[in-house]
């Protein structure tokens, strides 16, 4: 089936969709013509059944479209939700049943995955029935509710500081507005079986704008039961896949509502650089441009005098560019661009122009004449994306124009998605904006709105950023900073724990909505903006989970390209990971990240005392639930292994909990202390770390095996759909004692590294040789394991290598299972020993074993690692001992507490630094 782009786009697309890479396919179609195709020809009969007023296409064998229109007028026009795509489904069989008269007569129709029953009649309570062929209690009838059983979608904002959403669509779903600014929407997976979409009404795309629907009726039925991967691949089929941002949307942005000018956002930036903390993309919330509307697409000359100096710093730094837009002003005349529009839409100059976002005429002037003005092209730095915040109304009537069921938001985040491809630039386009409704899983990236930032607000985040890959909605950002509000602005354990959500999000956006400006500057109460504002201990607690993240992008980066062909969201809810295990669900704090990872960062804070108190003596008892599955997990801060049960911690205000799969080969990108901090994300692979995750059969002498593949590419253009990008595979075997190793990358892009840093990475593991390719091998005290590194490869040939471990560590059954839970032990004892430092409690021998216990990487080697377990025995005899009679710790009672509940944890399992696997 040939597919071609509309002639609003101005693209030919010639296009063949051949079985798996079907999906594949789309994307590109999609992406390349900016989602606005029409077929050239119509379904396959065979695909298309209509019956009077009905009419039944098997979308796929699974997802089923029922039109019902007495005057058969149906819609093949695409809407907002569904492109059209051509059917793929095939109808194998029909039949005629009559039951026993009363009823009348039953039409069945058959593919091979699900059988419809219809009446030929007006659609009404139980006359159409849908039914797996696999599963008869999959069943959904005409009428059903579609909250039974549904896991929920996504809703549009929490703007005016709502803590948490009800995305149950029947009830009200934010206690701050109403549901007709929401846009709540039913998830497309069920434990009922079945999820259904009524498209009915649905505004359509008539050469290639917004029109009013004629039809009468129109639901679209997914028929999957259990199989929530297949449900969400076949929407991607039918809507179109998630969009791809560009890689620096995976990196660290960061905005601010203030006052800045040229000098002040200089600064700034170069304060990042100078802390060492990442930073992809700046924000410019609404004062960059000029003072009086609320919306504008000028700069403001007197904060910004020498504006494109500044922006050419900016892009000389790599940083991307964003900006807010309010666009409900509409085209004022102080607009720079205001007689270009007058000119556009043939009006006199005189009067300022409204926001008549539904008229074609208004909505295209305003995209491609006021924001291309002050928009990046021709290689010239402006705004790369834009921060559409508009929230005045999610109306169907703007100005004179109504179109039933259309709302200004999808309206706004679909043409500024498409701006790239209307002007032919080869360029990935991603905006901030709130959810418009279904079909906006092709507009990243989400804004959240204005958040009420407090411990339950925090809570909930996990929850609803998981849940929205339910609709396919897969990259929620939420405004990243301190409590707000009275009281609460000295509450740095909740700054952290925001920041460590964030950074284990899809997306970690820093933002100050106002909290950090105002009368709280004269009292001294303002929120902390910036993370080097808070004590150090909460500071360093930050920067590390940022610098996690940035370490993690390679791994991130490829499970969001993966996403289309594997319709698995970075983050997404558990029961993802075996949805016929009832233990996965209503686990809200945590959530799969990633292939192999399981993430929960904390969300309640370590006391009532938290606030005011700057040395971080908090700790928190934690739990994460390991699935049941074949490989197992290993808990990533403490190096145990669980399947199937719980992992029940402390922690202390650097720790993010979570698993990872035993044996896991995790892509990194290590760190580097020789390069900027800046705009890191968006570079290609100089360096590519592989991680071997521990698995408990290692410690036993048991063979293990694994592998992974990361992709790269230039981080911002389209060329990755057409082949311009490397997949690099990293599979492993271990056994005997010995890692072998083989490498290989595929592929090509413009700016592939043709050479490259390689390294290979063991934690909680004794040390390695290697005797092959001049590797040198460390062993790393944060991950108390062997590092192996290989300088100047050409991974376009196979690199195989072998990783031995030291024979002595080996001689012994008794000295390779010591190491299990090391990264716990250590974790724990250096907290204790910070604690004891910082109120220089007596030290020396009292001390010894404690401290043996937190540099046992310094001292590994086969005696050490021997006396592991007595060693740890012995320094928590000294830490009680201290406990029960130092004086300083007797008066310190908040220390008392931090260090006696890590000793008590460590006591109850083979315990736990913020040193962890990754």
């Amino acid at each position: 089936v040939s597919i071609k782009c509309s002639t609003e786009v101005g693209l030919t697309c010639a296009l063949r969709f051949v079985g798996r890479q079907a999906t594949a396919m789309l994307r590109s179609a999609v992406l390349i013509c900016g989602i606005a195709f029409t077929p050239v020809c119509g379904g396959d009969s065979a695909s298309v059944i209509q019956d009077g007023g009905f009419r039944f296409t098997a979308t796929t064998d699974k997802l089923i479209r029922i039109e019902y229109d007495e005057s058969k007028r149906f819609v093949d026009e695409r809407t907002i939700v569904f492109l059209r795509t051509p059917p793929k489904g095939v109808w194998r069989s029909s039949s005629t049943l009559r039951s026993d008269g009363s009823d009348g007569s039953w039409t069945v129709l058959n593919t091979s995955q699900v059988s419809v029953r219809y009446q030929r009649e007006p659609p009404h309570a139980g006359s159409v029935i849908v039914t797996s062929r696999k599963d008869s209690t999959h069943t959904w009838s005409w009428g059903d509710d579609p909250a039974r059983a549904n896991l929920r979608g996504t809703a549009r904002t929490m703007d005016m500081g709502a803590e948490t959403l009800d995305l149950n669509c029947h009830n009200k779903v934010s206690p701050t507005m109403n549901n007709s600014e929401q846009h709540c929407t039913w998830g497309l997976v069920s434990r009922a079986g079945w999820a259904v979409v009524n498209d009915t009404g649905g505004p359509m795309l008539q050469d290639g704008w917004f029109a009013p629907s004629r039809n009468s009726t129109d639901v679209h039925v997914f028929l999957h039961g259990l199989n929530y991967t297949d449900a969400l691949l076949d929407f991607f089929y039918a809507a179109g896949p998630p969009a791809l941002p560009p890689r620096y949307g995976f990196g660290t942005m960061f905005t601010r509502w203030f006052n800045f000018d040229s000098d002040s956002v200089v600064s700034l930036v170069e304060d990042f650089e100078d802390h060492a903390l990442p930073l992809d993309a700046f924000i410019f919330d609404m004062n960059w441009h000029i003072f009086g509307p609320w919306g504008s697409f000028s700069w403001n000359e007197n904060s910004y005098p020498r504006l494109q100096e500044m922006l050419s710093w900016i892009q000389r730094q790599g940083l991307a560019v964003g900006a807010n837009f309010h666009e409900h002003d509409g085209i004022s005349m102080s607009e720079k661009t205001y007689r270009q529009v007058c000119s556009a839409l043939g009006r006199t100059p005189g009067a300022n122009i409204p926001f008549d976002l539904y008229n074609r005429s208004f909505a295209m002037a305003q995209e491609d004449i006021a924001i291309r003005a002050v928009a990046s092209k021709d290689g010239i730095q402006g705004i790369d994306f834009s921060w559409i915040d508009y929230q005045q109304g999610e109306v169907n009537t703007l100005e004179r124009t109504t179109i039933p069921n259309l709302n200004p938001t999808i309206v706004l985040n679909m043409l500024r998605s498409q701006y790239p491809q209307r002007h032919k630039e080869n360029k990935r386009p991603m905006i901030l904006s709130r959810w418009g409704g279904l079909g906006n899983h092709r507009y990243p990236l989400g804004f959240s709105g204005d958040q009420l930032h407090t411990w339950r607000g925090l809570a909930f985040l996990p929850y609803f950023t998981s849940t929205a890959a339910n609709v396919a909605f897969n990259y929620w950002s939420h405004d990243t900073v301190g409590a707000d509000g009275a009281n609460r602005a000295d509450d740095f354990e909740l700054s952290v724990r925001w920041t460590q959500v964030s950074a284990f999000s899809p997306v970690l956006r820093f933002h100050d909505k106002g909290a950090g400006t105002g009368n709280c500057a004269t009292a001294n109460t303002c929120a902390r903006i910036v993370p080097w504002d808070l004590p150090k201990a909460y500071f360093k607690a930050i920067r590390s989970a940022t610098l996690v993240r940035e370490q993690l992008l390679p791994y991130i980066y490829t499970a969001s390209w993966a996403t289309a062909t594997t319709g698995h969201a970075l983050c997404r809810p558990m029961y993802y990971e075996s949805s016929a295990d009832d233990s996965l669900y209503g686990l809200d704090k945590q959530y799969m990240f990633g292939p192999d990872m399981v993430m929960s960062p904390i969300t309640t804070p370590s006391g009532t005392d938290t606030s005011h108190f700057e040395q971080a003596l908090g700790a928190v008892e934690w739990t994460v639930f390991a699935p049941r599955s074949q490989q197992g997990w290993v808990d990533r801060l403490n190096g145990d292994f669980f399947n199937g049960t719980e992992s029940k911690n402390t922690y202390g205000i650097r720790d993010v909990p979570g698993l990872i799969r035993q044996g896991a080969v995790v892509p990194l990108r290590p760190r580097s202390r020789s390069q900027s901090s800046l705009a890191r994300a968006v570079q290609p692979l100089t360096a590519l770390e592989f991680r071997i995750t521990p698995a408990e059969a290692v410690y036993h002498g048991k063979e293990v095996s694994g592998k992974a593949t990361v992709v790269d590419d230039d981080g911002v253009s389209l060329d990755y759909l057409s082949g311009g990008h490397t997949e690099t595979t990293c599979e492993y075997a271990f056994a005997d004692g010995k890692f072998s190793f083989k490498i290989l990358q595929k592929g090509d892009f413009k700016g592939r590294p043709s050479r490259v840093t390689v390294k290979i990475s063991f934690p909680q593991m004794p040390p390695i040789t290697v005797s092959q390719h001049d590797a040198t091998v460390e062993y790393d005290h944060e991950m108390l394991g062997p590092v192996a590194t290989f300088s100047n490869v050409d991974l376009s040939a196979a690199f195989s290598v072998d990783a031995v471990v030291d024979t002595a560590y080996l001689e012994s059954p008794s000295v390779l299972p010591n190491f299990v839970g090391l990264l716990g032990r250590v974790r724990r004892a250096r907290y204790m020993k910070d604690a004891l430092d910082d109120a220089n409690v007596a030290y020396g021998a009292g001390r010894a074993d404690l401290t043996s216990i937190v540099l046992a990487a310094t001292q590994m080697n086969p005696s050490f690692a021997s006396s592991l377990p007595n060693l740890w025995s012995s320094a928590v005899q000294e830490v009680k001992t201290l406990l029960a009679s130092d004086d300083t710790l007797k008066n310190d009672p908040r220390r008392s507490a931090f260090i006696s509940k890590m000793l008590q944890a460590g006591e109850q399992m083979a315990v736990p630094t913020t040193v962890s696997l990754i």
